[in-house]
This record gives structure tokens, C-alpha cells and sequence, in this order.
């Protein structure tokens, strides 16, 4: 009997994964114009996206990719309290719920909770650069 117990154990251990060390890098549509890219190695990621209400108005930033409480958040560059919540499954990215900290990225009556993402390419530079992805402005994402 204990020697069940303890080969139990023993594959449950064996059986969990590792917590992944980054995203996954690419290029993600999500619906409409809505657009994320993720770019570097994990550790050292960036990232930025844009999503749209009605019209031009919408919610976008860009800034480091930085692991946290088991996920990802996206700190935007210059900031220090918005932490932009990150999740990645086999479909693609999705952004968590936005903390008051962040509802500067946001224009009026548009919110980024919730926008699900996926890739339509990998994270090499090639991809990168011929299929440029950039905010309101026309600055890059990523």
C-alpha cells in the first residue's frame, strides 16, 4: 500500500510542467483592427497592442513583458503602476482585466478586458518586419 502511495506521488511530481519563462512571440490579430505583437526572448520581451471601440478610439500601449503572480503582465514604458495582465493558451493572448492604474491607455467608452488574440505569424524578425504593426499614430508596437 504505501508503496502505491508514494509512486503516486512520485508521478504526480514528475508529470507538471514548468511554468513557461515568456510568451510566445508573434504577431496576433484579434477581431477587427485589433492587433498585438509580442517580440524578443523571454526574460527580455516586449510587447504592444491596439484595440478599437467605435470609430478611431481604442486602448493601446506598449512597454516589457514581465512575469507575474504565474502569468504575464505588460508594464508600459514609463510607467510604474499599470500592470497590463497577459494570459497565453493554445488559442493565442489574451489581455486580462485593466486595474484603474492603467485606464490611461484606454480612450472613452473602449476597454482592452477580455481581447483574445491569435497568431498569425511566428516571432522571427522576417515576420516582424514585413508585416509592421503599428498604433493610431503610426508608431510600432513592438
Amino acid at each position: 500500500m504505501r508503496f502505491i502511495l508514494c509512486s503516486a506521488v512520485f508521478l504526480a511530481a514528475c508529470s507538471q510542467e514548468p511554468a513557461p519563462s515568456g510568451l510566445s512571440a508573434g504577431i496576433f490579430a484579434g477581431e477587427g483592427r485589433d492587433a498585438l505583437c509580442i517580440a524578443g526572448d523571454p526574460g527580455v520581451q516586449r510587447a504592444g497592442f491596439i484595440t478599437y471601440g467605435r470609430g478611431d478610439a481604442n486602448c493601446s500601449a506598449r512597454g516589457r513583458i514581465v512575469a507575474e503572480g504565474g502569468g504575464f503582465a505588460l508594464l508600459p514604458m514609463g510607467e510604474g503602476e499599470c500592470r497590463i495582465p497577459f494570459a497565453q493558451d493554445e488559442a493565442g493572448v489574451k489581455i486580462g482585466p485593466l486595474p484603474a492604474a492603467c485606464s490611461y491607455y484606454c480612450g472613452p467608452d473602449v476597454k482592452a478586458d477580455g481581447k483574445s488574440f491569435r497568431r498569425v505569424s511566428s516571432g522571427d524578425s522576417a515576420s516582424a518586419s514585413s508585416n509592421p504593426m503599428v498604433d493610431l499614430g503610426g508608431d510600432p508596437l513592438c
